[in-house]
């Protein structure tokens, strides 16, 4: 796994939990007792993933600020949205801490780069446009607005958006070199990736609601407004068979599924065909094409080819 020093471009998981961290305030059922005590990867903040190099930042859920310091993260030069709720977006105000300094008179500014249909909900939810233009004023954000499948060019990295299914939302897709990125953050129920999006060398995507817990019992009631909105364990499982990369990693990882970080690990296994790895927080997946050892090998749909050290190869 690619150290917190490493120069190489590197995807890092700040926090993979969802609308939920793990411990949940309030809560001692044994996952959340378990991350109390042992914290580590058995912990999980909200939903967010840097991109070394390019120092790019997809959403800011409530403690980002917290994520990114453990991460030794000091700057973010640009930054991006898969869409307005409020697990991704209220940790906006991290901007002003990373880019205004009273004390030593300092001030930068981060790009924020907002698909326009993303950028529809921000004009309408959670005062979401009117905070980023107050940044604006004070000269710490610029906003730039997005058309889909329109490149991006962040230094070496190349950034395209392209709507989902759900509305508002947004999914990615990220150059690097030859290396190619897609993430798809949330909301992937009925989502129908185009012809672009295919084979990526990884896949970022939502975990999905599970049936059951590890004793049997029904986990979102029957009729449930989850059911019809959100994506299953299983449709997960049904898109990256779909798409088809060389990895899979699992984020979005609610506490309302009652798993801990050892019953993701056993999950791995069950699923090895899939080339599927659940995330956790400070996981970290090199990009850079000097960490192949090997050469490319045609996709094989039964043979799992991530690496347990964290390195696309």
């Amino acid at each position: 796994m690619p150290s917190k020093k490493s120069n190489d471009p590197t995807l890092v998981f700040l926090g993979t939990d969802g609308a939920d961290c793990t411990p949940r305030v309030g809560c001692l059922c044994e996952i959340c007792t378990e991350a109390h005590k042992k914290a580590g990867r058995c912990a999980r903040n909200g939903p967010s993933v840097f991109l070394t190099g390019a120092d790019l930042l997809f959403d800011t859920p409530e403690d980002v600020a917290h994520s990114l310091e453990r991460e030794d993260i000091h700057h973010v030069y640009s930054l991006v949205y898969s869409h307005w709720h409020p697990d991704h977006t209220l940790g906006r105000r991290v901007l002003e801490q990373l880019n205004l300094n009273l004390r030593k008179r300092t001030k930068t500014i981060a790009d924020l780069w907002l698909p326009a249909w993303v950028r529809d909900d921000f004009r309408k939810r959670l005062g979401l446009e009117d905070h980023f233009q107050f940044f604006e004023k004070m000269g710490i954000v610029k906003i730039h607005e997005l058309g889909e499948g329109e490149p991006t060019k962040l230094g070496n990295t190349t950034v395209k958006a392209f709507r989902m299914t759900q509305p508002g939302l947004a999914s990615y897709l990220v150059h690097q070199g030859k290396k190619r990125i897609v993430l798809a953050l949330d909301e992937i129920k009925d989502w129908n990736p185009g012809s672009e999006l295919m084979e990526p060398d990884v896949l970022v995507l939502e975990t999905g609601w599970f049936e059951r817990d590890k004793q049997g019992e029904q986990i979102i009631p029957t009729g449930h407004w989850i059911r019809e909105s959100e994506a299953s364990f299983e449709e997960t499982l049904e898109l990256v068979q779909k798409i088809n990369p060389r990895a899979a990693i699992a984020t979005h990882i609610e506490e309302l599924n009652g798993r801990s970080y050892a019953d993701y690990l056993e999950l791995e296994k069950k699923y090895r065909e899939y080339r599927l790895r659940f995330a956790y927080d400070g996981l970290r997946i090199s990009i850079s094409e000097e960490y192949s050892d090997v050469e490319p090998e045609p996709r094989d749909k039964n043979k799992n080819r991530f690496r347990e050290r964290g390195t696309l190869t």
